[in-house]
């Protein structure tokens, strides 16, 4: 049931049931909303069992997916789905208690004399087995097509970087990408006392290898691509100590974990890796000539290659932004620019916004912060931000649906004291302007994804309560302006507001409905006492910030440009993409427009700069069948965008400033 703030008394009538809908779907979604990365043990729990369990209890914690679950309890992952009533496609989320079956009984040996198991083999490496950056997690046990489990490790990395030999060894086994094949291109690597290392999905062999060569730890053998059963760019690596059924790699890469390294190591007698890799013939009918292997240049020893991973839209490239006057932001009093109150825009038709002369905002200035806030959308879609005179292009700044909190902060060039926007469907839209480029302003330092706020553990947002989020949590030192925040409501008790600003400032106030779950995301004002949040109902609230606008690095609008899309080549889903994106030359951070789009499964959405260790705290979240935006500050120094997430999303990234 969609309530809207006017519709109090029909809430009110039929409560009971509906806040125990509504719970039913936001305990889902805390499931989804993350706040650690790291796997953990099991853990015994004193709570009752689930009904007819004859095993033990497991308490779910973050992270957790049942073939992790079956793997480190020593049970098949069929016995603990049937203990459970459970399949691989049934959601399972922290605090949630589990069946955990018994083993079944020992078989008795055919003959009296006791048998002897050999002691599990310790497997180290001498080399980590790509060049970076990368990024990898423990997905081992997995699901995969066909029944199948994951037995490796998948190191996410752009396709063309190089892969070594972890030990020394001889090459056993050579795969050729042909139909059908799942690992494409790849390798069979052998020690001496018989384990084995299984690389798959190469680009590309390097030239002079073949079934026979000796290797050494280190030495050059592929390169990255997506051959095979692939649906990005990645390594799949196996161990199999001393010949035997493969063992979960994760922790023995970790152990050596290069990711952070570009380097390369020494090669044997000093050769450079070659610049033409050559490919051996494939020994049946040769693959349609878009997956015959060796079509992706290797990198040379001083420099990576360009990317050509997942589709992305081409980026103009952009002349360094400079760091002269006007590129700095300082902040004002909110002025009204626009409020629609009931005379919708028109889907498809640009309208102009004079926001030059307007409290705070001088006559020439290149630049303004606005606060947008969609209300009374006809259909679900998006509206965008942009300059006057120049196309939205299909990129969005706000992904909005009817009865829920549509809200964002975002940066748009001024031409002529104007800016336009544009939606896809009719609105009621509010516009303020928050900020101003000036010389005299902040600048915006992009920080790793934090998680702020979060009430479900310090308890709900009471009505008319007040929660803080000190500087500290916020990550923002002192003298900061303001933070780039994404806010999640859950569980709202009704329709009401919400406010959040400076402690002890003027608040941005916003409406909203009483669904289960909302997202919006702003540049909150904040001061040296943190960021307040106010309700007029009881709400749990989550708070993630990406970014603390102070110091005096410069960012510039830009024209908003979309410079990622999954849609054309499938979901993120916890497996994880690394692909480059296109930002204006000299560029080291960036301010995006990120939309997460759930259909029967939703998620979190973490993104980073791949040259950065993953965020335990996402950048957005969304609810099954729902689009939530949030605006992101990050890093683009590496021009490499990361993404994963918990559930299967589609993801569009648009970029609308940069410095």
């Amino acid at each position: 049931m969609t309530s809207t703030p006017n519709e109090t008394s029909a809430v009110e009538s039929f409560s009971a049931p509906v806040r125990w809908r509504r719970s039913r779907v936001a305990f889902g979604l805390v499931a989804l909303l993350m706040t650690t990365v790291t796997a953990t043990g099991l853990q015994r729990v004193d709570a009752a069992k689930p009904a007819s369990c004859s095993g033990t209890a497991y308490t779910v914690v973050a992270g957790d997916f049942w073939a992790r679950v079956a793997q480190r309890a020593g049970v098949a992952l069929d016995a603990l789905l049937s203990a459970n009533g459970a399949t691989t496609g049934t959601l399972i989320h922290p605090g949630q208690v589990l069946c955990i079956p018994a083993p079944p009984p020992p078989t008795t040996p055919a003959t009296t004399s006791p048998a002897t198991t050999a002691p599990p083999v310790k497997v180290s490496i001498a080399q980590f087995p790509v060049q970076g950056p990368c990024w990898f997690t423990d997905t081992w046990g997995a699901p995969r097509s066909g029944g199948r489990s994951h037995e490796g490790v998948d190191i996410i990395a752009r396709s063309g970087l190089l892969v070594y030999a972890v030990d020394d060894g001889t090459l056993t086994k050579q795969y050729i990408d042909t139909p059908g094949a799942l690992p494409g291109n790849g390798w069979r690597l052998q020690r001496a006392d018989g384990t084995y290392f299984f690389y798959g999905h190469f680009s590309a062999f390097a030239e002079g290898l073949s079934v026979g060569s000796k290797v050494k730890a280190g030495q050059i053998i592929g390169y990255v691509g997506m051959t095979g059963n692939a649906g990005s760019p990645h390594l799949h690596f196996e161990v199999h100590p001393v010949g035997g059924a493969a063992v979960n790699p994760t922790s023995i890469v970790r152990a050596l974990d290069g990711c952070r390294t570009s380097a390369v190591p020494p090669q044997p007698g000093g050769t450079p890796p070659t610049t033409t890799p050559t490919t051996p013939t494939p020994p049946t009918t040769p693959a349609p000539p878009t997956t015959v292997p060796g079509t992706v240049k290797p990198p040379t020893t001083t420099s990576p290659p360009p990317v050509t991973t997942a589709p992305v839209t081409t980026v103009p490239v952009f002349p360094p932004p400079p760091v002269a006057q006007g590129t700095t932001w300082r902040f004002t009093a909110p002025a009204s620019a626009l409020d629609t109150r009931g005379h919708r825009l028109a889907a498809g038709k640009p309208t102009s916004v004079q926001v030059a002369g307007l409290g705070g905002v001088p006559d020439g200035t290149q630049g303004v912060l606005v606060r947008i806030n969609v209300r009374n959308a006809a259909a679900r879609g998006s509206v965008t931000v942009h300059p006057c005179g120049t196309s939205p292009s299909g990129a969005a700044t706000l992904g909005f649906m009817p009865g829920k909190l549509n809200a964002t902060t975002t940066a748009v060039k001024v031409v002529n004291g104007a800016i336009c926007l544009t939606p896809s469907a009719a609105v009621d839209v509010r516009l303020e302007v928050v900020g101003v480029q000036a010389a005299d302003g902040v600048g915006l330092q992009p920080i790793t994804a934090t998680r702020a706020l979060d009430t479900r553990a310090s308890g709900v947002l009471a009505a008319g309560g007040t929660k803080v989020a000190l500087p500290k949590v916020l990550g923002a030192p002192r003298g900061s302006k303001a933070v780039t925040a994404t806010i999640t409501l859950i569980d709202p008790a009704a329709a009401g507001s919400i406010g959040i600003g400076p402690c002890g400032g003027t608040p941005w106030i916003l409406g909203f409905a009483a669904v289960p779950a909302q997202v919006f995301s702003a540049v909150v004002r904040t001061n040296d006492s943190g960021v307040c949040v106010s309700s007029s109902v009881d709400v749990q609230v989550v708070l993630d910030v990406t970014g603390v606008w102070s110091g005096s690095s410069s960012l510039v609008p830009v024209a908003p440009t979309r410079v990622y899309d999954s849609r054309p080549s499938g979901p993120i889903t916890a497996k994880g993409l690394m692909t480059h994106i296109n930002v204006p030359k000299g560029a080291t951070r960036g301010q995006f427009h990120v939309s997460a789009i759930a259909g029967a499964q939703g998620g979190a959405l973490f993104m980073w700069d791949c040259l950065q260790p993953r965020p335990a705290a996402a950048a957005v979240s969304v609810g099954t069948d729902s689009v939530s935006t949030a605006a992101v500050s990050m890093s683009v120094a590496s021009s490499t965008l990361c993404l994963s997430s918990t559930g299967s999303l589609n993801v569009v990234v648009d970029l609308v400033a940069a410095g």
